[in-house]
């Protein structure tokens, strides 16, 4: 009997979403509703506001760009990123199995070496964000000595106001810093975020925590039209994202995680470049009239920079890092089959010889 030729062959993408529209183009929407905000956040301060109490000179609906753009820009990102297509690839014989769908376990070694680095840079920004805390209380404290006579100048220390719920701050930012190192090392050995680092992650939620309170306590201005709204938002951002990442990767993942988790990265970074760039652009403006205008403006914590890019290297790993298995097709005839696994008795009578029939 001849035996019959296998062919293995190739198939196209299969669609495995709800709309034609890919799920990658998700990073396509964030660029654009990134760059258009940043730069309408920019043209709002240079000329709509009263840096003196914090508000917008026009508060009205029509005169906020950003807040515009920003409420259309999340739309869309929700929109793609729920109803969007998440595609598999077929190749020859293997398949390159989605991101979106694969176990947490899988998609712990495929974080790429890009979200290490971001690690990395938020590691380093913890201790500059400390030594710049006890600058500016230096500087303080030396502004107050300039006043003083030369006897009580001698016994006030330059740390004074230096207390205990700094120094307690301080040291949870420590540990945040050893955390993101920790994160880096273990995605640059191909390790992805481990049990121990998702536990770790808590050191963040607490710290930016701490901070969302004490924002609310301290600033009673704080509104729609208070420059401090956009800070409060990217803190709240990135703790809920950070959540859902140690939710995931530590294999607790519910039926939306994947989503809040992606979606909350593009807007921990959208709100964090609005909140940050554009007061450093201000700061870094050599018109005097501007300089003026921004000298009681609240300085941009540093360590804000970091979740930029954090979030969104973190994000990008359920577009690129595909896994493949083998997937063994038949053409028999000019007809495409797939195949199937066979049971045990069938595989015994294909090993029959047929030459055991013709003899008989």
């Amino acid at each position: 009997m001849a035996k019959r030729k296998i062919k293995r062959t190739a198939r196209k993408d299969t669609p495995q979403g709800k709309a034609g529209i890919p799920k990658k183009a998700s990073m396509v929407v964030y660029v654009i509703v990134l760059l258009a905000a940043v730069a309408a956040r920019t043209e709002q301060l240079y000329n709509n506001m009263d840096f003196s109490t914090g508000r917008y000179i026009d508060s009205s609906l029509a005169r906020n760009y950003t807040l515009m753009i920003l409420a259309v820009g999340f739309v869309l990102l929700a929109l793609v990123l729920r109803l969007g297509s998440s595609r598999d690839k077929v190749v020859e014989t293997c398949i390159l199995i989605n991101p979106m769908r694969l176990r947490y376990d899988r998609l712990n070694k495929k974080i790429p070496s890009s979200a290490g680095y971001s690690a990395l840079l938020m590691a380093f920004l913890m201790p500059a964000e400390i030594i710049g805390d006890f600058i500016e209380l230096i500087n303080k404290n030396d502004r107050i000595i300039k006043e003083m006579t030369a006897a009580e100048a001698e016994d006030y220390s330059r740390l004074t106001g230096y207390n205990g719920a700094m120094a307690a701050e301080h040291i949870l930012m420590i540990l945040v810093m050893l955390t993101f190192v920790s994160i880096a090392v273990n995605i640059f050995k191909g390790e992805g975020l481990s049990h121990a680092n998702c536990a770790a992650l808590s050191t963040y939620a607490i710290w930016q925590t701490k901070q969302i309170f004490e924002l609310v306590m301290n600033n009673v201005s704080l509104s729609v039209s208070s420059e401090l709204v956009y800070i409060l938002f990217s803190k709240m951002a990135a703790v809920i994202f950070f959540l859902n990442t140690a939710r995931l990767f530590n294999g607790m993942e519910k039926k939306n995680t994947r989503f809040w988790m992606c979606f909350m990265g593009y807007a921990a970074s959208i709100l964090a470049a609005v909140s940050v760039l554009p007061r450093y652009l201000m700061l870094l403006s050599p018109e005097e009239d501007v300089m003026d205008k921004v000298i009681s403006m609240r300085v941009p914590e540093i360590s804000d920079v970091g979740i930029i890019f954090m979030t969104i290297t973190i994000v990008t790993a359920f577009w690129t890092a595909y896994v493949y298995r083998n997937m063994p097709k038949l053409n028999i005839s000019g007809r495409r089959h797939l195949r199937a696994p066979l049971s045990t008795g069938y595989q015994e009578m294909e090993s029959i010889d047929e030459s055991e029939f013709k003899d008989q």
